[in-house]
């Protein structure tokens, strides 16, 4: 007997496969694909198959998750099931010897909860929207005949404002070319005045 005891005492530890992920804190939810992580020695089978349980539902389930796995990885995504992710609890991972011994268990998991994905995400992704002021709907009223209007926008001053210090459109036409030459033309009438002037005043004295 005591024979016996120390066989499968020796038999458990030799293989020291342990699972850290998914445990009673940190379960899976129905959302793409959920990761398995673990643990090994140098004492363990290289290869195991990764199996989905739930023995306290009624029929009891297993579902083979991924085979020949790798040991060495530590740590494994696995994809839902063909029928997807059933929700509920109860549930623990299991790694078996393989495909065809699905009760030869290398290492079990805590009991886990799969759940409904939580939707932080999403309001997270509305917050950011909020607070950089983009909208996710696009007003009924600025659809027209099957054509989304743009909302308008304001365009800056338009730099053909006319009133001093306006910037020239045409840089051929400036007021270099048109002020001076009217300012210049008073100076000549004056002169021209001027001389008739004192052509008139010679011409009574000389009288």
């Amino acid at each position: 007997m005591r024979s016996v005891v120390a066989a499968l005492v020796f038999v458990a530890s030799a293989f020291a496969y342990s699972i850290s992920s998914p445990n009673q804190s940190a379960g899976w939810t129905i959302t793409g694909p959920n990761t398995v992580v673990w643990s090994m020695v140098s004492t363990d089978p290289q290869n195991f198959t990764i199996v989905l349980s739930n023995q306290v539902v009624s029929p009891p389930t297993q579902q083979i998750l991924a085979a020949l796995v790798d040991g060495s990885l530590g740590q494994m995504t696995v994809n839902p099931p063909s029928g997807g992710w059933q929700t509920g609890t109860g549930f623990r991972v299991n790694l078996v010897k393989d495909a065809n011994d699905l009760d030869s268990i290398l290492a079990q998991s805590d009991q886990f909860a799969i759940t409904v994905a939580s939707s932080s995400s999403s309001s997270g992704a509305s917050s950011l929207a909020s607070s950089t002021g983009l909208s996710t709907a696009v007003s009924l009223s600025s659809v027209s005949g099957g054509t989304i209007t743009a909302p308008s926008v304001s365009t800056p001053p338009s730099a053909t404002t006319s009133g001093t210090g306006s910037a020239a459109v045409n840089p051929s036409t400036s007021d270099t070319s048109t002020t001076p030459t009217n300012n210049a033309a008073l100076p000549a009438m004056g002169m021209q005045a001027g001389i008739w002037s004192v052509l008139a005043l010679l011409g009574a004295a000389l009288a």
